[in-house]
């Protein structure tokens, strides 16, 4: 288990950093916050995405990266850690953010293979190694895609996928800057950013700044503005109760339950990595499908 408790209010307008709100720029006029860059413009209305309880869950899959050489056994610490760094974020004070963060893997993983919210049975916050097929655009340059499903009346975050492009991207798990190439850690971090509900940042070194570059570790660690975005979302003080478990929506589960979206709505985030190239690319947000009642958000980063 990880935890944490957390606090600082702080101007959401003035800073660099930005959170994921219910306002779909695709399907409505959305307010945003200026300057911004490009397409990835911060938008400031609408509800913020959030998980209301202050106990959050995740779980790794149980295959991991075959491909990449890297099991289940070293993707989980990695991904447990990327999770840390965000919840010892420095809310001033000697203070955290509220939410504390439990590993439903164990020394397993998950057994559910796909990203899905079941309506009426148990679901997992799964972390999925794609290591032979893509099923989304820009396979080339895409590292990874985050999906939430959220209230789109509140904002309140129902659930949380994310996949790994490992079938397209040489990912890596070493410390010796010669020998990086995707690094796993780096995109762990910034995806665990997505999955809490925070969107891009325009500071230039930032964790949730839209580009990366390859080979880069900065990003394993927090960074000042992604501390303030972290602790405006989940201050100390907010009103959530006291928890001692997580349970995802409708129970926790390591098998898949395939049920149908329903009302929900789907929106999400890609994250993308360097050409051939090599020119840096984006660790996108990029809003996409809203339906109705819910929305399923993905985000992604991409490269340019």
């Amino acid at each position: 288990m990880l935890a944490g408790l957390g606090a600082l209010l702080l101007s959401h307008v003035a800073a660099a950093y930005c959170i994921a709100t219910t306002c779909d720029p695709k399907k409505q006029k959305c307010a945003v916050r200026e300057p911004c860059e490009g397409k990835d413009c911060c938008v400031i209305e609408g509800e913020k995405l959030h998980w209301e309880s202050r106990c959050l869950s995740f779980g790794v899959q149980e295959n991991g990266s075959q491909l990449r050489h890297i099991p289940y056994g070293a993707a989980d610490p990695i991904i447990r850690d990327a999770f840390g760094q965000w919840m010892k974020a420095d809310c001033g004070g000697g203070k955290t953010p509220s939410f504390a963060m439990w590993d439903l893997g164990g020394s397993q993983g998950i057994v559910c293979d796909q990203p899905e919210f079941n309506v009426t049975k148990p679901n997992a916050n799964v972390w999925i190694f794609r290591d032979d097929d893509w099923p989304y655009k820009d396979d080339g340059s895409t590292i990874a895609f985050t999906s939430t499903i959220y209230d789109k009346r509140t904002g309140a975050l129902l659930d949380a996928d994310v996949e790994i492009n490992s079938l397209h991207m040489e990912l890596t798990t070493t410390q010796v800057p010669r020998l990086v190439q995707k690094d796993l850690a780096s995109i762990a971090t910034h995806e665990a950013g997505h999955f809490l509900g925070m969107a891009h940042s325009t500071d230039h070194e930032a964790t949730m700044y839209t580009y990366y570059t390859p080979g880069d570790l900065k990003y394993q660690s927090l960074e000042p503005d992604d501390e303030k975005g972290i602790c405006e979302l989940y201050p100390p003080d907010r009103d959530a109760p006291a928890c001692t478990q997580p349970s995802p929506a409708h129970g926790f589960s390591r098998y898949c339950g395939n049920e149908p979206d329903d009302d929900r709505t789907t929106a999400s985030c890609r994250m993308s990595a360097p050409r051939a190239e090599g020119r840096a690319g984006t660790l996108g947000t990029a809003a996409a499908l809203v339906l109705t009642a819910a929305g399923r958000r993905r985000r992604r980063a991409r490269e340019r």
